[in-house]
């Protein structure tokens, strides 16, 4: 059993308890978003939800004050692990941001190198052009301007001989020749331009498109540095409050440590009394054989005075022998049968529910230390009605500020062993000490008395004086 407690005055469970409220409120509210991965996110709050429901458990028979505690400084550290995975998801992010940063900045300025380079292209090409089309410009207009109906009687009469006159026709070849060849070179200078151009606008657009994801960027960049600045304020925050409420359990704590060793030293003592009742009902059960025996040799030496009486009184008689003594079996203080299942001894459940936390030692999740759990308990609701497992004698009935309610109940032998069965947080019990039960019979109601945060039933079990796991023998 989870045997803790508190003991300070009312006044001071309830400045706790508020303390402890307004501790899991406040981190409520300094809770942050979560990693992006959402299958990893319902995982982790699976196993939030489990942890905390084993808290609760470990802790079902605790104080009040004491089990809050211990619930409330799981959460605050499960918020606290909430808020450290999504502070490393955004510094993650954040890294991704900065070095998307540094990588466009020098696309940005390598771009800005090629457009201003295109530019000047551009510029280079258009005086090109230009200058080609003024002297091919000038080269039309003469040969516009020379070429009329009698440029060729011209070339024939101004000539003085037939070599003048091939000279002349030649030179006028020649001329129209270089006029079409500027005329080329120009179209070509004109699509190289052309080409500068459609170059310059497209590295305009890259330009402007890596501005514009830069600045985006920039944006996400600024978006998650608050947003980190936030998360590792909230996780300071919320280690503050993990300590706060460590702190406000802190006396809750000591006071459990200090009832935890008054009931260890209250389950040696029943323990104790039960070795007494055994010792008792073995030396009753000597006492009983003992005097059995001596009535038994007694009824025997009645007998044989008897025989040899009758004997010297009718010798032919005394061929008949005497009857043999009747052997009685020896009673049981219980009354029990000692045939019970070799699988559960005979013994049914006293109530009718699920375990919710069963016998064992376990790692208290606030003292930190091992401690038995020295029952199990059967979540059944208050006033439930609890039944006798097994026929035998209420022993002890008796208040005890952790256990509350209690009442034990001596099965006597029990397939060689002595049996004893404990009930604990009842409401009432039925039945009274030295009153004797039958199996199945109603014994009690199932509470929430003592050390406990819920209504249920915390079955015991010892035997031969030694307390051990009721699942054992059921």
């Amino acid at each position: 059993m989870g045997i803790t407690t508190f003991v300070s005055t009312r006044s001071s469970l309830r400045q706790r308890v508020a303390l402890i409220a307004m501790l899991v409120s406040c981190a409520l509210a300094f809770s942050v978003s979560a990693p992006a991965n959402a299958d990893d996110l319902t995982d982790q709050r699976d196993r939030v939800k489990q942890q905390l429901a084993k808290t609760k458990s470990d802790l079902n028979e605790s104080s009040h004050a004491l089990a809050a505690a211990g619930v409330a400084v799981d959460e605050a550290q499960n918020r606290l692990e909430f808020a450290r995975d999504a502070l490393a998801e955004t510094q993650r992010e954040l890294a991704d941001a900065r070095a998307k940063d540094l990588a466009m900045a020098a696309k940005l300025k390598k771009a800005k190198a090629e457009l201003a380079a295109a530019k000047r292209a551009v510029i280079a090409g258009q005086a090109k052009l230009d200058a080609k089309k003024a002297m091919a410009g000038d080269m039309v207009r003469d040969q516009y301007q020379q070429q009329t109906n009698l440029l060729p009687i011209a070339i024939l009469v101004e000539s003085g001989s037939t070599a003048d006159l091939q000279t002349r026709i030649q030179w006028s070849t020649t001329m129209f020749d270089t006029t079409q060849a500027k005329i080329d070179e120009l179209t070509v200078i004109q699509h190289q331009l052309n080409a500068e151009k459609a170059r310059q606008a497209r590295l305009e657009a890259e330009v402007a498109a890596d501005r514009q994801e830069a600045a985006a960027n920039l944006k996400v960049k600024a978006g998650l540095e608050l947003k980190a600045e936030q998360q590792e304020a909230a996780v300071t925050e919320l280690v503050q409050q993990r300590q706060a409420v460590e702190n406000a359990a802190a006396d809750d704590v000591a006071q459990d440590k200090s009832q935890y060793a008054q009931l260890t030293k209250e389950r040696a003592s029943v323990e104790t009394r039960i070795a007494a009742r055994i010792a008792k009902e073995k030396a009753e059960r000597r006492a009983a054989e003992k005097a059995a025996a001596q009535r038994a040799a007694a009824a025997a030496r009645k007998a044989a005075a008897r025989a040899a009486k009758a004997s010297k009184q009718s010798p032919k008689r005394s061929s008949k022998k005497s009857p043999a003594p009747v052997r009685r079996p020896s009673s049981s203080s219980s009354g029990a049968s000692s045939s019970g299942s070799s699988a559960h001894h005979g013994f049914a459940y006293p109530v009718s529910a699920p375990i919710t936390s069963p016998y064992g030692m376990r790692f208290h999740p606030v003292l930190h230390y091992w401690k038995l759990h020295d029952g199990t308990d059967f979540g059944a609701g208050c006033g439930t009605a609890i039944r006798a497992p097994y026929p035998g004698r209420v022993a002890e009935r008796y208040y005890n500020a952790g256990y509350g309610n209690r009442l034990m109940i001596d099965h006597g032998r029990v397939d060689g062993s002595y049996i004893t069965t404990g009930y604990n947080h009842a409401i009432r019990y039925t039945v009274g000490v030295g009153q004797r039960v039958s199996k199945g019979q109603v014994i009690g109601y199932v509470g929430t008395t003592g050390f406990s945060t819920g209504c249920h039933l915390h079955l015991m079990v010892w035997k031969n004086g030694r307390v051990v796991n009721p699942m054992t023998w059921y």
